[in-house]
Order: structure tokens, then sequence, then C-alpha cells
């Protein structure tokens, strides 16, 4: 009868102590292979470039002559933000002071009174009251120049920073000095959520031509524009023009209802392709009411950005419409925030669109086919011109009011030029 073989205490802890490292030590290889950024650790080029970087930063930090300036922090933070920022426009480096204070900003609802403003030679004016809001309520009319806020000169300030002033907490009140006709006034509006509509205006013309401008893409856009085409198209509609002049974009989902008003269904809008296979995917058009397929011209400046470039590229490069105007902004990317060990935060283009035909916008743009160039000058003044109705503008007073005279919009007065080259 053989005996038992009988295996010491320390040797089966050291089986048990050995397999536990090596399942541990697996999971944790494991892990940094099948995570994209921890996969760095096994590439021999990454460290090469380490060790690169750490001798110019001793370097630096040891014989540079100020002494503040090249701390380690000083030398690494400018050396990280020029990296990411050199990849493209859109990506940013955020300390972890600066990250906080965008997350913060990201998270934080203003309410405002529903106006926007502009600078002319007179000061700061009212271009546009916007509909219901409490700045209508309360009597503020376009033409107003504003003096003060809270008691507080506005003279020398940006807009952006007049503007963080009308702006705060919801139900409480912003006084405001302004004149009109000569009369200094004062008038106290209490703040509220704004409902701004993406459809800026529309209208039939005398030669049933209609007119949209969007100029934004929200979650409202899909109603607020059927609700435009189906009243012009009603009303004998035979051609269009969409102005996505100055629309810096929005939603991405917006874009694609738009563009269904004036393509079949299931129409390539875009592709979206990100670094690897599986981040990939196509956005196609939905089946939408009406639709629209009268002759069409889209207007865009260099301010068209993201979805408007979307939007204009697609039905450009499918045949549908004419695009007539400069060349737009050129963002056709998906950026990521992260954040890092250290609290600060990476913005970084992760992704790219292409259109139909498998070309990208990003930091090119769209060119249109009739390129009609606007001064800078005349641009401003459309900008707020495009906020008036007709009777603001035919005024007799208008120059005075805003410190210049209505001038011609060459763009959609080519737009509708071509137009009727088309229907002839």
């Amino acid at each position: 009868m053989k005996g038992k073989r009988v295996f010491p205490k320390k040797f089966i802890f050291w089986i048990i102590g050995s397999g536990l490292f090596s399942s541990v030590s697996g999971f944790l290889v494991a892990h940094l292979w099948y995570n994209p950024s921890s996969r760095s650790w096994f590439d021999i080029d990454f460290w090469h470039q380490w060790l690169r970087f750490g001798e110019i930063l001793r370097i630096s930090h040891t014989e540079y002559y100020d002494f503040n300036d090249s701390k380690f922090k000083n030398l690494t933070d400018t050396a990280i933000s020029k990296m990411i920022s050199n990849l493209d426009r859109h990506s940013a480096y955020y300390t972890p002071k600066d990250y906080e204070a965008f997350q913060e900003d990201s998270n934080r609802q203003y309410f405002g009174i529903g106006i926007m403003i502009r600078k002319i030679e007179k000061g700061v004016l009212i271009s546009k009251v916007f509909r219901d809001g409490p700045a209508e309520d309360a009597g503020l009319e376009v033409g107003d120049l504003i003096i003060s806020v809270n008691d507080e000169e506005i003279e020398g300030l940006d807009l952006s920073e007049i503007s963080s002033r009308i702006k705060g907490i919801a139900g409480s009140s912003v006084s405001m000095k302004f004149m009109r006709q000569e009369f200094v006034q004062e008038i106290a509006v209490k703040r509220g959520q704004i409902q701004v509509s993406t459809v800026d205006q529309y209208f039939l013309d005398e030669n049933q031509t209609g007119y949209l401008h969007l100029i934004q893409f929200g979650g409202r856009s899909q109603e607020e524009v059927a609700k435009a085409l189906t009243e012009m198209k009603n009303n004998g509609m035979k051609n269009l023009i969409l102005d996505l002049r100055d629309n810096t974009g929005g939603l991405l989902s917006s874009a694609i209802e738009v563009a269904s008003f004036f393509l079949p269904q299931d129409s390539l809008v875009l592709e979206l392709k990100g670094r690897v296979a599986v981040e990939s995917r196509t956005y196609r058009t939905e089946r939408i009411t009406p639709r629209i397929e009268v002759p069409m011209v889209i207007l865009i400046n260099e301010s068209s950005a993201s979805a408007s470039e979307i939007v204009a590229g697609a039905l450009s490069v499918l045949g549908r419409a004419k695009t007539v105007g400069e060349k737009s902004y050129g963002k056709g990317s998906v950026q990521t925030i992260f954040k890092t060990s250290d609290q600060s935060g990476l913005r970084l283009t992760t992704a790219m669109y292409y259109l139909p035909d498998g070309s990208t916008i990003h930091e090119r743009g769209i060119e249109p086919q009739f390129i009609v160039e606007c001064s800078d000058e005349n641009e401003s003044k459309l900008r707020i011109q495009r906020n008036l109705s007709e009777d603001v503008i035919g005024k007799k007073n208008f120059g005075e009011m805003f410190g210049f005279d209505p001038v011609v919009d060459i763009q959609l007065f080519e737009a509708k030029r071509i137009l009727r080259e088309m229907t002839k």
C-alpha cells in the first residue's frame, strides 16, 4: 500500500500565493493592454520620447535664467498646452483651475431678459427684442441705447461682459438705464428663461420665392422648420432660400432632421469615423413632412459652422441645392473631454464627419459654388438688419437710430438671381 504524499504548508501557501499573483498580474496586464491610453506603457517609443522630454525639462529647469518661468510645473503646463493646441484648433488643455471653471460654466444656468445687443458708434444698441420675453413685456424696443446696468456704466466694456451683467438668477430683476430718442429712461426687468425660436424669420416674396433663416439647430428646429415650410408651401412656394449664415451649429440630430425635409428618405447625410471601426456610424434622412422638392439655394458665410456645414455640404454634394456666399468655418469634428489624475482636463478631437461623397469639412470648410464676398463692415450692418422688421428698416430715421443707412444684401440678391436662372 502506497503512502500519501504530504506537502508542507509553506509549499501550499507558495502555490496559492503564486497563483493569486499570476491571476492579478494577468488581469492588470490585460486591463492595461485593452485600455487604449494605458497600452502605451508597452510601446518602446513611448519610453524613448518620455526620456527625451525629461531631458529637455531638466535642462530648461536648471539653465534658464528666470527660475520662476522655468519651474517644473510651468514648463510642463506650457508644453502640454502647446502640444494639444497644435493638434487642431478645437483641441485644448485645461489646468486644474481652468477645468474646474469649465465644469462650473457647463453646468451653470443663465437667465436673461430676451434681447440681442450690438456695438455701434453711438454706444450699445438693442438690435432685437424677442417676442413674449421679459424685455418686450417691460417695454424695451429695438433702437434703445443702453447706458448702464444696475447703476454701473457700461462704456468701455465688451459685449460679453455687458451680457453677463444683464443675465442672472431667474426671477431676479436687472435695472437698466437707456436712451430713446434723446430721452433717458430707467426700467427694471425681471429675468426669466428665454425660449428663442431657431427659425429667425421666414416669408414668401412677390415671386413666390421662400426665405427661411435658421439661426441654430436645436431641439425645436424640426417643429419650427416644418411649420414655416408648410405655410410657405401651402401659399404656393416655387423656390426656397435656406439662410444658414451666422448659424454656428447645434444638435447633430437636428441637422439630420432639417436635411430630411429636402432629401429622399434614407439618404446618406454624413458618416462619423473614429480612430477605430467600432466608433464609426452613418446618419441618414428620416421620414418627415413636408417634403420640399422645389429648387433651392443655401446661403453660408464664415460663421456657418458644424451642423450648418453638414446640412449645406450634404445637400450640395447630393445635387439638391446650390450654395452661395463665403467659405464656411470648417468645424467637422467631434470633441471629447477627458479628466486626468491631477484634475486637469483635455478636450481632444476624437472623430471626424464625412459628407456623402467622402469629403471632410474639418479645417477646410465648404467652398460655395457661387462665391459672393461681403465686407466686414457691411456684414456687421447686415447682422443688425437681419434682426429687424421691414417696418423698422423702412423708417426715415433708421440711419439716426442705428448709425448707418440700410445696406443691400448682395448675397441674398445673388441667391434670388441664381434661382431665377435655375427655373427658366
